[in-house]
């Protein structure tokens, strides 16, 4: 399928390969929490691995080998180690950076992606503008000692994303990390940070959070938390997002 043209898949779709064979295939449950918001509904898929499906309606957005050979190397072969197949990318490009129109997806989803991602904030915002207003916005990230690196290195905070938000485009700013390793030590504190920081300078764009598992029901290492999107561009809009704004600062 081209990049951004690919039709929704009813079931989550990965490429048997002959390169790998594991003797113990290891494949992920589903996520019965991502099925009872989500099903019925098309969209993302951010970083996609053969072994850890969700069965729902996705169109998959990665980097493919001419967007990042190595990368998109190293990943393959995880997914080829772990279950003899990989992911299938529907829509080529960073998930910074996705070429879609606005408003044109029920939902954002990622498991165990974020992380891997340099300018947390930025994507955020990316995706938030290719979610219709009322759509998901569905996260997993690791928990502090899910990858063994992590333990010992502090917990990321607000005031560090934010550096990194305001300085994108300059070569020289840098963060710890890598796109093989982990960018950010996740926290359920930092998560809710992030959604303030949000709602707080996206007057037309809020986050709702909705649910929230402190131990996900899919991979059981990581935190899941789901915001719904709302977008206001009417008058009547303008009201709804006062008040949304007022009852955020009164529950913050």
């Amino acid at each position: 399928m081209d990049g951004g043209e690919g039709s929704f898949q009813s079931q989550w779709s990965a490429m048997p390969t002959e390169e790998s064979h594991p003797s113990s295939p290891t494949i992920f449950p589903e996520s019965r929490l991502a099925h009872e918001i989500l099903d019925g509904l098309e969209g993302l898929e951010i970083g996609p691995a053969a072994h850890n499906p969700f069965g729902l309606r996705t169109r998959n957005v990665g980097l493919t080998a001419d967007h990042d050979p190595v990368d998109y190397v190293f990943y393959r072969q995880v997914q080829l180690e772990k279950c003899g197949s990989f992911a299938v990318i529907d829509i080529p490009g960073d998930a910074a950076n996705i070429p879609l129109a606005d408003d044109s997806a029920d939902f954002v989803l990622h498991s165990h992606v974020w992380e891997h991602l340099p300018d947390v904030l930025a994507a955020l915002d990316e995706w938030v503008r290719v979610v219709r207003s009322g759509g998901y916005i569905f996260a997993i990230v690791p928990k502090r000692d899910a990858a063994p690196p992590d333990r010992t290195r502090p917990l990321t905070s607000m005031n560090e994303l934010l550096t990194h938000y305001r300085r994108k485009g300059e070569p020289s700013i840098k963060r710890e990390g890598s796109s093989q390793g982990h960018y950010t030590v996740f926290s359920p504190k930092l998560l809710r940070d992030i959604a303030t920081w949000f709602n707080s300078s996206n007057f037309w764009r809020q986050l709702g959070e909705i649910a929230y598992q402190e131990t996900d029901d899919k991979v059981g290492n990581g935190h899941t938390i789901v915001w719904q999107v709302r977008k206001y561009s009417t008058g009547r809009g303008l009201i709804s997002a006062c008040l949304n704004r007022a009852i955020s600062g009164l529950s913050s």
